[in-house]
């Protein structure tokens, strides 16, 4: 559970005689105190009042807490539409329940208060303190992007399951990727990185490749696959014996999933087809081989061995938003919407809001 602080609106004006532009304290009362209307959930007016400066002549207004200067809403009905947002609403229908509850609030000024938000919330992200990370996560997502393809690269904590930071770099770009790879794990000290199967991965770790695992239910889950379409395949062929052992194949993988080195009874099927250099036996041939020269690869042992942690923080902060709104319009949202969302997660079960709004 987590608790948020919402900002807050007072209906009544503090004084205060310091002045913005010389920074005195002999500030004098410069007009009576006006009742400004306002937008907010609660009330309908604000106090303001005119203060200017003996000594630069400097005239400014003083305001209540939560009422931004220029601002027709104040803090809390702008923390309010964010909050509408990010937890699954679309502008339009944030706009409408705002409408509802008699405030002010159209779909234009929400989008621009959650871009506001997120910028200030990846600032507070990437200006706190680095943590030592000991496994880092790293994954790629596709991003539409004002009708092109892009791509973004998340970088997570593995023990703590916390977004660290996102780029827009697609996994295409195997140089630019693997060079942010390196820089990533040096500013966070990261001792062990655990990715996919991508070919843009290996080699990122150089002569340490043991640092390097390869996400467990992934390479499980393509190894299954491709056994079930082999075991498809030599059936209707009519090999039923080769057939059978493609289903066994699938069986021994979970069994042993969690062994360091490649069990004896997989290691006698590599032998088996070692030979066998044609048709659908060679590819059964290649499944096996591949499997051998992977296995020590593969994340194992009693923690979590897989990069679910990553998969899951790309989900709740980039992918369901951007599917329910048919892609971002431009980098700058789509690089702070992750930032806010993993903000909204709040740290040791509290969540201020009065920073971002």
């Amino acid at each position: 559970m987590i608790r948020y602080f919402l900002p807050s609106a007072g209906t009544t004006v503090k004084l205060d005689r310091r002045c913005p532009h010389c920074n005195r304290l002999n500030g004098n009362v410069h007009s009576n105190i006006h009742h400004r209307r306002i937008s907010d959930l609660r009330m309908a007016s604000s106090q303001q009042r005119r203060m200017k400066c003996p000594f630069c002549g400097t005239t400014w207004t003083i305001r209540a807490q939560g009422i931004a200067s220029g601002k027709q809403r104040s803090d809390r009905l702008i923390c309010f539409g964010v909050l509408l947002y990010i937890l699954g609403l679309s502008y339009r229908q944030a706009q409408m329940i705002l409408e509802a509850l008699g405030c002010k609030g159209t779909k234009s000024t929400i989008e621009r208060d959650v871009r506001v938000s997120g910028q200030r919330a990846k600032a507070l992200h990437l200006q706190a303190p680095r943590l030592k990370v000991r496994t880092l996560g790293v994954d790629g997502t596709g991003a539409k992007m004002a009708g092109q393809r892009a791509g973004l690269l998340f970088f997570t904590d593995i023990e703590r399951g916390r977004l660290l930071c996102v780029e827009a770099i697609d996994e295409t770009d195997t140089r630019k990727a693997r060079e942010h790879i390196r820089h990533v794990m040096a500013e966070y000290g990261a001792q062990f990185l655990r990715t996919d199967e991508l070919s843009l991965y290996q080699g990122v770790m150089g002569d340490d490749e043991d640092r390097h695992s390869i996400c467990q239910a992934h390479w499980l889950k393509s190894k299954c696959k491709r056994a079930s379409d082999l075991s498809r395949l030599l059936k209707a062929e009519g090999l039923l014996y080769e057939s059978q052992t493609m289903i066994e194949l699938k069986q021994m993988l979970h069994q042993y999933r969690d062994w360091p080195c490649l069990p004896e009874p997989i290691e006698r099927l590599v032998r088996r087809f070692i030979n066998c250099h044609r048709g659908s036996l060679w590819k059964v041939n290649q499944l096996l081989q591949h499997i051998e020269r992977t296995w020590q690869r593969v994340a194992h042992g009693s923690g979590d061995a897989t990069n679910n942690v990553t998969e899951r923080v790309i989900g709740l902060t980039y992918k369901i938003r951007a599917k329910t709104m048919r892609g971002f319009k431009s980098w700058d949202k789509a690089l702070a919407h992750p930032y806010l969302s993993e903000f909204l997660r709040g740290e040791d079960g509290v969540c201020d809001l009065r920073k971002v709004i």
